[in-house]
C-alpha cells in the first residue's frame, strides 16, 4: 500500500510538472501570436484612432489551453495534497494499532 502512495504522489507532482511546462510552452506562444499581429487602421473613417485589436483565433486558443494548464496544475496539487493526507491517515493508523499491541505484550 505504501508504495501505491508513493507512486501516485510521484505521478501527481510529474503531472504538476509537466502541466507547468505546458504552461509556459502556451504563454509563449500567445506572445509571439500577440507580438506579430499589427493594430489595424480605421479604413472607413479619417481619423487617426487606430482600430480596436480583435483577438485571433489562435490567440483565443492558447488563452484556453493556459487556463486548462492551469486548471490541471491546481489539480495536481489537490491530488498531491489529497495522496499525502490518506498516506498520513493510514500511516497514524497502523502506528495506533502497533503501539496498542506494543503495550498489551508489557
Amino acid at each position: 500500500m505504501t508504495t501505491e502512495i508513493q507512486r501516485a504522489s510521484a505521478d501527481a507532482v510529474q503531472a504538476a510538472v509537466q502541466a507547468d511546462r505546458f504552461a509556459e510552452i502556451l504563454a509563449v506562444v500567445a506572445a509571439v501570436q500577440a507580438a506579430q499581429t499589427a493594430p489595424q487602421q480605421h479604413t472607413g473613417c479619417t481619423c487617426s484612432a487606430p482600430a480596436k485589436a480583435r483577438r485571433s483565433a489562435g490567440e483565443i486558443t492558447a488563452i484556453a489551453a493556459g487556463v486548462c494548464a492551469c486548471v490541471g496544475v491546481a489539480t495536481a496539487a489537490l491530488l498531491a495534497v489529497a495522496v499525502v493526507a490518506v498516506a498520513v491517515g493510514v500511516s497514524a493508523v497502523v502506528l495506533l494499532l502497533l503501539v496498542r499491541q506494543l503495550r498489551k505484550g508489557k
